[in-house]
């Protein structure tokens, strides 16, 4: 368990040295009891030497750098011991770090609250590996399922300003519109959506494969929420109570039969 006063220690990597002195400044205006930065870089080279000498707790890594981005770079150099925060003005990425299990997605200009929401993260995260680690040879399956449990059963959807961490059961649908992905959720007893960018496929690959099911190019569902199917001319589900969406043919048979062997639905 880190100590109340810990002080984690951080390195910044942007190709942009303006944005590495606006973060350090934050840090040092905001949060100078919590987090101390080793150094900065402006590319994966750079980064590499910093890396090795300053054994960062965490880094906050810039996405599209040149000639090598973020992602690239974490492939190259796993299996790696610290934590990452995402920094980037894109927010197309986030399916992708998301599934890298970053601590946090920042996206720019930067909200001083969101950066402190990302660092306490961190904080959990890391206390999190301390815990395991000092109960590493008492670890049981039970711990080992929480582990697991902590760290796949929720998802953190971005629109603009608008943040929702929603349980993958409360999803209730996510339908391919372009470029962009809709999802409609469950949040305070009532239906919500966000827009955001990414594909269905991103969705289809990180959503739990025990109750999503994709029933159409453009609609990925959550069997938990069907409420009827409906075979006629076109085939149709009933999804919450206010939702009928289309069941591709080629789809309908395999979808009955996930419905069936799961117990989520019986005619």
């Amino acid at each position: 368990m880190l100590p109340d006063n810990a002080i984690l220690k951080v390195v910044i990597v942007d190709d942009e040295k303006e944005a590495c002195l606006n973060l350090e400044s934050i840090f040092k205006d905001y949060f100078y009891n919590r987090l101390n930065v080793a150094g900065m870089a402006q590319n994966t080279k750079e980064a590499d030497l910093l890396i090795r000498k300053s054994a960062p707790d965490a880094v906050f890594l810039d996405i599209e750098m040149p000639n090598e981005n973020a992602f690239n770079y974490l492939a190259r150099i796993a299996p790696f011991n610290f934590e990452v925060v995402f920094v980037t003005a894109y927010d197309e990425y986030a399916v992708k770090a998301f599934k890298l299990n970053a601590v946090d997605y920042l996206l720019k200009p930067l909200s001083i609250n969101e950066v402190g929401l990302a660092i306490q993260k961190l904080y959990d995260k890391i206390n999190l590996k301390f815990l395991l680690s000092e109960n590493s040879n008492a670890l049981t399956e039970l711990s080992q399922q929480v582990l697991n449990k902590a760290k796949a059963h929720k998802i953190t959807l971005r629109d603009n300003n608008i943040i929702e961490v929603v349980d993958f059961k409360d999803i209730y649908f996510v339908e391919a519109q372009g470029s962009y992905i809709r999802v409609v959720f469950l949040k305070e007893s009532g239906v919500k959506e966000i827009i955001m960018s990414g594909s269905l496929t991103d969705y289809e690959e990180l959503l739990p494969v025990d109750f999503f099911f994709r029933i159409h190019k453009s609609y990925l569902i959550n069997c938990m929420h069907v409420k009827k199917i409906i075979k006629d001319e076109y085939n149709q589900v009933v999804i919450h109570e206010n939702f009928l969406l289309p069941v591709s043919r080629r789809r309908y048979t395999p979808l009955l039969d996930f419905l069936k062997r799961n117990d989520f639905y019986n005619e």
